[in-house]
């Protein structure tokens, strides 16, 4: 009797395994709920050029996965520091509710926006979504992100087997990305090109500036292969359509080549065209002001100008969330 129970119990393991790692194949974010760690102490770390400085790119609680941080969390530190505002990003459903209930209640008279990103829970480029976060009260919706880490690129190159969002299909942007570009334009947002090839984040580039688009960010695109990862001349090519190239934190502190390619990028095409963000909020990592405070520290030893670095700190940023 006592075998076919096993036998019985080992079948059933290996069923519920299989479809554990099925689920888990569906989503993004089951990898990162698995290397769940301890906050980072803060360091309480500081630097010129952030005091007055927006962070485009604060990821916070709740989430799926572990996060530093709370939103209001993030905020109060953030203005605790000197920071003029941040940007609330979650991957998987709109900020902009979550800015007004954090102005409201825990930092006012502190700007903090919100956006939404153009991933699987959203509906992928879904025009609706971007219409609800443009009309959510207080009107703090900022930036829209076309697909990051449900975009065909990440999917196809991590070599994944999970539902993914296309921006385009036999070289051409489909129908809903010209109707979203439209709507940013519409609304006077902010265009964020999101994790996709570079070719198509040039044709969103050249999209968006047909259809009056003014503020656009070429989202990270020299920290990781799986992401944007793109040349010299394709960076200059999207600066000259009016993009800023946006450095993250974490990718300018590190030694290594997204550094390398970094500061090659602002020295070949000037710090005038950047922005940096935090891009700050896995848990275990240095919080969103550490982490501004080490990248400003790293590119001004880099040879970076007090200048530059106002401009990719706080003037860009702030003309992308319409405060200049």
């Amino acid at each position: 009797m006592r075998r076919p129970v096993l036998w019985l119990l080992s079948i059933l393991f290996v069923c519920a395994a299989s479809i554990t790692a099925q689920r888990g194949d569906q989503t993004h974010w089951e990898r990162y709920r698995r290397q769940a760690t301890k906050p980072q102490p803060d360091q309480h770390l500081t630097d010129p050029a952030i005091v007055g400085a927006i962070d485009l790119h604060a990821h916070h609680d709740p989430d799926s996965y572990p996060r530093q941080a709370d939103a209001f969390e993030i905020a109060r530190l953030a203005m605790e520091r000197g920071l003029r505002g941040i940007v609330l990003k979650n991957h998987w459903t709109e900020t902009a509710g979550v800015a007004y209930l954090v102005r409201k209640y825990a930092t006012p008279g502190f700007e903090v926006f919100g956006a939404v990103t153009l991933d699987t829970p959203i509906g992928g480029v879904n025009p609706q979504a971007v219409r609800y976060m443009a009309d959510v009260a207080g009107g703090y919706g900022r930036i829209v992100w076309m697909p990051t880490h449900d975009s065909e690129h990440e999917v196809r190159y991590n070599k994944e087997q999970r539902p993914f969002v296309r921006v385009s299909r036999a070289g051409a942007l489909l129908p809903e990305v010209h109707e979203v570009i439209g709507l940013i334009a519409q609304h006077d947002l902010t265009l964020a090109t999101g994790h996709v090839t570079p070719e198509e984040t040039l044709q969103i580039l050249r999209a968006a500036k047909a259809a009056g688009v003014k503020r656009m960010i070429v989202t990270h695109p020299l920290l990781d292969p799986q992401f944007t990862w793109m040349s010299i001349d394709q960076l200059r090519e999207a600066a000259d359509l009016g993009a800023f190239i946006e450095l993250t934190g974490g990718a300018v502190t590190a030694d290594g080549e997204p550094k390398r390619r970094a500061l090659a990028a602002v020295k070949a095409i000037g710090g005038s065209h950047f922005i940096v963000g935090s891009d700050a909020g896995l848990a275990g990592r240095p919080n969103h002001t550490d982490t501004l405070a080490l990248a400003a520290k790293s590119l001004r030893a880099a040879g970076v100008s007090e200048a530059e670095l106002t401009l990719m700190f706080k003037d860009n940023p702030a003309f992308l969330v319409k405060l200049k």
